[in-house]
């Protein structure tokens, strides 16, 4: 009666409600926790899913146009842009208005029937290409002033072998930066021009003799000529001819004019890409299309590896372009022609008129094995692990290879685990194991108390203070790590006797006194010697003669980061060493085992579970640091496990790239797919080392 008294007096309701109120509030941060890590992961899956989507592709919309008028350039009409097209000697542009689904005519303008056109897009500009009967090419930019298409004169090209052609002859134009192509079909011979724009009257010519077509490549200032079964590259003074196994039907360059497709009348599609071969820039085949096409046209998702080739009776194939692989394939009306890509939507020439298709999912597209395989990009002599997401010319292909990015974050975090785990562990059981109790209460929190000093410190100080040093200093460093053993064990015989020459109360704690001053005059011997002696050995820098040296290297992420990872490992591991239990101890020495016999075969076989559980977690530590690494090794993505070479670790690269990143695009998504591989990795390090620290804990439980 007394006790329900007591548990129902007011203090003891109190003290119970209490109770029940903390349990509570410890149970929503629990559950909070584990939702905002869901959440975390929900949103991560969310934006990297569709990576995994096909695109494809559906009709939107259509506008009526006469079939006999020749659809010259095409635009983006959902902006209100224009199209051109010619009929009846007179070209025509054309527009939309909002919500009305007819081209309006917009301006029209006459011209002699004798002058023939053409118009291409080249990086966001239009230019119009007309070909007079005397020889004269003028070349005009197309552009829109309020709701005014404006001809703007650009350059003109003289052709001097119209004078001797009977009828209309057969033409090509083609612009590039530095150069406006044209080339002439008079006489079974095609005649090739090439005008400076920077200097017009600069005029260069070759002619090829032979009929087949010919399609220039003015960025490479070459051309390629095709009939039958050969193909012949011209470029740079001379002309190289190729037989080929299939007849050629189509050849169709990329932009920046650094590879072309060539279509044959199989049905089948090869890319062939070119690299500088001792100053001279050839081309050679990288890949063949699995899928049959009868090759029509080819339209390139801007700043995207998306391509789309338009085949007969309208087959439309959707591929990656550095790699070939076919995403998916739709069939069009059999009679489109002319297709233009703007975004995601798709323009293309029918009898009927033009339609606009919409393409699904353009901005996600990208192929996995291009993520972790070598791929042979454009300009490239072999395939290479690369990152350059951002280009200067806007027709360069992003390259999105994670191998440099893992390569560099496994780098720094093992090299850091080399510096860490001596210093850590070594600490560690001193602290736990030696030296007496007074001294460990302000040696260990000093050694924790490095954990709270900001990595934008330790980073900071690294990049301005460290890196010299390494580079002036490094046979330096090289000599006090190889002094440093020896002056150890020799300090480790001479501690027995003078253990015993000291009183009971200096027994324990004087190493410490002795092996400051030691280390200090070590590393002045080192420093002064292998200055010496690196200045004899290297005199202009011991880097010298190597290509891929980096001042922000792999030895400077070593000593910075390994600094910066010491306090984790080194807590859990003292902590792993102390909490032995002390009858453990006494036992071995009741056994007349020695203190080191005691340490090595007693104490860190009961710690070790601990023990390694700490150096994973410091592993884990160390691939997810960002500011250290992004301060320290020059954030270049080399694929390569040199120590003197520059790196770029996972998080440094999304902490430089993710702000600049296009919200919904490819490069967005991948950021975002390399932090899931950062959040994998993490969970699983930390899941393998309670794994491993359990199944020890019970194997050396009966120890």
């Amino acid at each position: 009666m007394q006790r329900e008294l007591l548990n129902n007096s007011p203090s003891q309701i109190k003290r119970k409600r209490r109770d029940r109120l903390a349990a509570r509030i410890i149970t929503l941060g629990g559950w909070t926790v584990l939702l905002t890590l869901a959440v975390l992961i929900w949103h991560l899956l969310y934006v990297t899913s569709p990576l995994l989507l096909s695109p494809s592709a559906e009709p939107v919309k259509s506008w009526p146009l006469a079939s006999d008028e020749e659809v010259l350039l095409m635009e983006d009409l959902r902006a209100e842009r224009a199209i051109l097209s010619q009929r009846d000697c007179q070209l025509t542009f054309y527009q939309t208005k909002p919500q009305e689904d007819q081209l309006l005519a917009h301006r029209t303008l006459p011209q002699p029937c004798k002058i023939s056109s053409r118009a291409l897009h080249f990086q966001g500009g239009r230019y119009l290409f007309q070909l007079h009967p005397d020889g004269q090419l003028r070349v005009e930019r197309l552009s829109r002033v309020a709701d005014q298409v404006q001809r703007i004169p650009e350059q003109s090209l003289y052709l001097p072998i119209l004078r001797h052609s009977l009828g209309e002859p057969a033409w090509r134009v083609a612009i590039s930066d530095h150069w406006l192509g044209a080339a002439v079909q008079v006489r079974s011979a095609w005649h090739i021009y090439w005008a400076s724009r920077q200097q017009p009257t600069r005029i260069q010519t070759q002619t090829l003799s032979g009929q087949g077509e010919l399609v220039l490549l003015p960025a490479m200032q070459s051309a390629a000529h095709f009939q039958g079964k050969e193909l012949t590259l011209i470029g740079q003074g001379r002309a190289d001819r190729l037989s080929l196994e299939s007849e050629i039907t189509r050849v169709i360059p990329f932009a920046g004019d650094k590879a072309f497709l060539l279509g044959f009348s199989s049905g089948g599609v090869e890319k062939w890409s070119g690299y500088n071969q001792d100053g001279r820039f050839v081309y050679r085949p990288v890949y063949s299309l699995t899928e049959p096409l009868w090759l029509q046209d080819l339209q390139m998702a801007q700043g995207k590896d998306l391509g789309l080739l338009l085949g007969k009776e309208g087959k439309l194939l959707m591929f990656l372009a550095t790699t070939g692989e076919v995403l998916g394939t739709t069939r069009l009306p059999a009679s489109a022609r002319s297709p233009y890509l703007a975004g995601n939507r798709l323009y293309f020439r029918t009898l009927e008129g033009i339609e606009q298709w919409q393409i699904d999912n353009i901005s996600s597209i990208v192929s996995f094995a291009s993520l972790w395989r070598p791929v042979l990009y454009d300009g490239y002599p072999q395939a290479d692990y690369v990152w350059q997401s951002t280009a200067a010319e806007d027709n360069s292909q992003a390259k999105y290879s994670l191998v440099p990015l893992v390569i560099g974050s496994l780098k720094a975090a093992l090299v850091a685990l080399l510096v860490a785990i001596p210093l850590a562990v070594g600490a560690a059981i001193y602290t736990a194991y030696f030296v007496p109790q007074r001294i460990r209460n302000w040696l260990k929190p000093g050694i924790e108390m490095l954990e709270a000093i900001p990595s934008v410190v330790i980073g900071f100080i690294a990049a301005i203070w460290l890196i010299p040093i390494v580079e002036d200093y490094l046979l330096a460093l090289i000599l006090f790590l190889l002094l440093l053993p020896p002056c150890l064990v020799g300090l480790a015989f001479l501690h027995q006797p003078l253990s015993r020459a000291l009183s009971i109360k200096w027994q324990s704690g004087w190493e410490l006194i002795l092996l400051i001053p030691l280390l200090l005059t070590l590393a002045w011997l080192s420093f002064v010697l292998g200055g010496e002696f690196q200045q004899w050995i290297w005199p202009n820098g011991w880097y010298e003669g190597q290509d891929n040296y980096s001042s922000k290297n792999a030895l400077v992420v070593a000593l910075a980061l390994g600094i910066a990872i010491v306090p984790s490992i080194y807590s859990l591991a003292e902590d792993a060493i102390y909490e032995v239990p002390a009858h453990l101890q006494q036992a071995s020495f009741a056994l007349g085992a020695t203190r080191g016999q005691t340490l090595r075969r007693v104490v860190l076989v009961a710690a070790y579970p601990g023990i390694f559980s700490s150096i994973m977690l410091g592993l884990s530590r160390a691939f997810g640091e960002t500011m250290i690494v992004l301060m320290v090794t020059g954030n270049s993505p080399v694929p390569e496990w040199d120590l003197f070479a520059g790196m770029r670790t996972l998080t440094a690269n999304i902490a430089i790239e993710l702000p600049e990143s296009e919200v919904g695009s490819i490069h967005y998504r991948i950021l975002f797919f390399t932090a899931l591989l950062l959040f994998v990795f993490t969970f699983l390090i930390n899941t393998l080392a309670e794994l491993v620290r359990g199944r020890l804990r019970k194997h050396y439980k009966s120890v």
